[in-house]
């Protein structure tokens, strides 16, 4: 366990050690201990102030057992299921999460694997269909660059729904019916909205022949054992998975060679959304806590941030997959974890040693012709004079 020890403040926070600019953010508040999120447990909070983890961290009874002077947990993740929020409103400790921190992560991911399948297979995505189901926060990245892409975007949010907004009430089986399809939806275990198991056997065999299929969002969202038994009965399935079941120790490993990529759940983990979500996270708590925000969010440049892409004569399909694969080819992560992804160790080291990508927007693009403006835009770069 590291320390950082700032004299004269007198808050202490436990910090997820996965949270690389955790120092720069946190300490100006009092001490910073850092920890990796899975080796946290009960007595180490026993004088901690605050608590600042990732998914990893489970935070239940047991965990908070022994914390008597936690005033504040935070969150570096959109989504909650691997806390007790119940029991954080009942112990009156204040809670927050960093939705929204990932979301242009996710859509890079998201758009680098629907450009690897575009290589792989000859295809155009020009007026190819895409299935979304989960549109909020990342859903809604992603169908802002398939939109870009040109392709017929098909959405399905229930909660959305629900609410009124009425272009979210696709059914599951239009989603599953689009040439892609991709999911963006929490955990939830049971009730109304419930997504565990979501894609089940009936919903893979609805995909057999259909096209692709992608999961950037929980692992037990598609249940990977029904998946695999299709996979040994040799069904034809084209899948990608960022999430499994049982993670970091797969549950059912014997999926990865018929997968056409895979990596360990780092969908979310560029540069710049780590960093945001720890400033998030500094944010809410000191709105919770009723203390001064001293933190700020400051992002170096790249290691190249500029490229002149004045003279193009055409914005076709391979323009665009070199300019995406110049920040970011998802190519490369899929052929480390199916190499070296061996059991939970592995797993946990490939996240831990992750290089980290650049966002697409961390790359202004010059002298863009007028009529490709729009499309760059909405895949994400940024342009000179916007």
């Amino acid at each position: 366990m590291l320390k950082y020890f700032a004299d004269k403040r007198n808050m202490k926070i436990l910090v997820d050690s996965a949270m690389p600019n955790a120092m720069e953010v946190f300490s100006p508040y009092g001490e910073v201990v850092l920890k990796p999120g899975r080796d946290i447990a009960g007595d180490d909070l026993k004088d901690i102030d605050a608590l600042m983890i990732r998914s990893v961290t489970k935070v239940d009874r047991e965990l908070l057992a022994h914390a008597a002077k936690l005033r504040f947990i935070g969150t570096a993740t959109a989504g909650c299921d691997h806390v007790d929020e119940e029991l954080l409103k009942q112990l009156k400790i204040g809670f927050a999460s960093a939705p929204g921190a990932n979301k242009e992560s996710v859509g890079d991911y998201i758009l680098s694997v629907l450009l690897v399948f575009a290589q792989r297979y000859d295809l155009k995505l020009d007026g190819m269909s895409i299935g979304v189901v989960g549109c909020g926060n990342t859903g809604s990245e992603v169908i802002k660059k398939a939109h870009a892409l040109n392709m017929r975007v098909v959405k399905r949010d229930p909660p959305l729904f629900a609410a009124g907004q009425k272009e979210y009430g696709a059914s599951l089986e239009e989603c599953l019916n689009c040439d892609f399809t991709t999911f963006h939806v929490p955990l939830i275990k049971e009730g109304k909205y419930k997504t565990y198991h979501l894609i089940d056997e009936s919903a893979l065999q609805t995909k057999i022949g259909k096209g692709f299929l992608i999961n950037a969002s929980r692992g037990p969202v598609l249940d990977n054992k029904a998946l695999l038994t299709l996979f040994e009965k040799g069904e034809k399935l084209r899948v990608w998975l960022d999430v499994f079941e049982g993670e970091p120790d797969i549950s059912y490993k014997k999926l990865i060679p018929f997968l056409e990529g895979a990596t360990a759940h780092i969908a979310g983990y560029s540069y710049e959304s780590k960093r945001r979500a720890a400033y998030m996270l500094a944010v809410s708590m000191c709105k919770y806590l009723n203390i001064p925000l001293k933190s700020s969010f400051i992002v170096p440049l790249p290691e190249f941030s500029e490229l002149d892409i004045g003279r193009i004569d055409s914005l076709d399909r391979d323009l665009i997959s070199r300019l995406v694969f110049s920040i970011y080819d998802v190519r490369r992560d899929s052929y480390l974890f199916k190499n070296r992804c061996v059991d939970g160790k592995s797993f946990d080291a490939l996240r831990k040693n992750y290089r980290e990508r650049r966002e697409l927007s961390s790359l202004t693009l010059q002298n863009v012709p007028i009529e490709y403006k729009e499309t760059l835009k909405g895949l994400g770069f940024s342009l000179s004079g916007d």
